[in-house]
């Protein structure tokens, strides 16, 4: 069954699934790329799997004089959030039988490259702020169930909200 272009029948069987084997719902996520050097075009280049073949993604890096090729890594970084985020609340709408008829999302971070050009030490992301319309067989009640639902079972959001600890590697080749 699928509502909200949401394939319930399949969420249920992976959620049965990690029931009965807790180890099967941990994964490591990853992604690949890299740096191209010819003038003029994208920078940054990585070939991920998809269900027919494979998608290419490309960023330039912030052209801080206007729109560059690609899109910069924060816009990437935006629609993961604003991705996840709408996902997970559409997804929790559909197991819950809310039938939605439109979910816009809006993800907005205020940005200080400040520090990026050693002219202070202020932080570099101040704030995170996400607006989502959305229209359909909802109720307020339900709609703010959502919301908190989201907020605490999204992984975009969780990574906004909670310091990860970080590994960095960068080896000479």
């Amino acid at each position: 069954m699928s509502i909200n272009n949401i394939d319930t029948k399949q969420v249920t069987e992976y959620k049965r699934e990690i029931q009965k084997n807790p180890a099967d719902a941990k994964f490591t996520a990853k992604i690949e790329g890299d740096w191209l050097f010819t003038e003029g075009g994208p920078q940054f280049r990585s070939v991920v799997k998809v269900k027919d073949g494979t998608y290419t993604l490309e960023a330039s890096h912030p052209n801080f004089a206007g729109p560059a090729s690609r899109p910069g890594p924060m816009a990437f970084g935006l629609f993961w959030f604003a991705a996840c985020f709408s996902s997970t609340l559409v997804t929790e709408a559909s197991m819950r039988k809310i039938k939605l008829t439109c979910v816009k999302t809006r993800v907005e971070a205020d940005l200080d490259y400040t520090a990026q050009f050693d002219l202070g030490k202020q932080p570099l992301v101040n704030a995170f702020r996400v607006f989502m319309d959305v229209k359909g067989d909802v109720t307020e009640a339900q709609l703010k169930e959502l919301k908190e639902y989201s907020l605490t079972h999204c992984m975009g959001m969780f990574t906004i909200q909670h310091a990860i600890a970080l590994q960095a590697e960068v080896k000479k080749i």
